[in-house]
C-alpha cells in the first residue's frame, strides 16, 4: 500500500480500495518507517480464520439440527447430547472428562454451536399451528372473503395492512 501512495494520490486509494483518506495521508507520513520494518512479513491475526472447532463432524449435526426443524421439532441440547452420544461416544466421553464441570461445559459450547450457525433461543408457544394447517387456511381464505363480501365494490373494502402501524418491526 506504502509503494501504490508514491504513485497515486490519497482520494484515488480512497476510492480504489475504500480506505478513509485520513489513513494513507498518515501512512504517507510514516512511510520511512513503515519500509524499514524487519519483523515478519506475516499477519498472524487472519479475518475471518476462526479458532478451531471443537465438536466432530460439525456437518452431520447440522444437517440433524436442520431436519428436527423441517420436522417442526424443538431443537434442544437434550437432542444433541443424545446425537453425539449416538454418532461421536469417544469424543464425548473425552470431552466430558477432561472438563471440571464437564456437563455444563458441553451445553454451553452447544449453545455456542447453534448460536454460530443461526439457532436462536425460543420459548415455547401454546399452541403452533403446523405448515399443513396454514396451507389449508390460505387456500380457504379465499372462497370464504368473496362468500362474505360479494356485494361491496373493491373501494369499498379498507386494506388494514396498508394502514401506518404505531409500532414497527424489524427483521433481525
Amino acid at each position: 500500500m506504502v509503494v501504490k501512495m508514491q504513485s497515486a494520490s490519497t482520494r484515488d486509494l480512497e476510492a480504489a480500495n475504500g480506505i478513509p483518506k485520513s489513513n494513507p495521508s498518515r501512512w504517507k507520513n510514516q512511510t520511512a518507517e513503515l519500509l524499514q520494518f524487519n519483523g515478519p512479513q506475516r499477519r498472524y491475526n487472519l479475518d475471518g480464520a476462526g479458532g478451531p472447532t471443537e465438536i466432530p463432524n460439525t456437518t452431520a449435526l447440522e444437517t440433524y439440527m436442520h431436519m428436527l426443524r423441517d420436522a417442526e421439532r424443538a431443537v434442544t441440547c437434550t437432542h444433541l447430547v443424545n446425537f453425539l452420544k449416538r454418532h461421536e461416544r469417544p469424543w464425548l466421553d473425552d470431552y466430558l472428562a477432561n472438563k471440571n464441570c464437564g456437563y455444563q461445559a458441553l451445553l454451553k459450547l452447544l449453545q455456542r454451536f447453534c448460536a454460530k450457525h443461526d439457532f436462536t433461543r425460543q420459548k415455547p408457544t401454546k399452541a403452533k399451528t403446523s405448515q399443513e394447517e396454514l396451507s389449508v387456511t390460505q387456500t380457504a381464505f379465499p372462497q370464504v372473503f368473496n362468500k362474505a363480501f360479494i356485494g361491496y365494490t373493491p373501494d369499498a373494502i379498507l386494506d388494514t395492512y396498508l394502514m401506518p402501524s404505531s409500532t414497527s418491526m424489524k427483521l433481525v
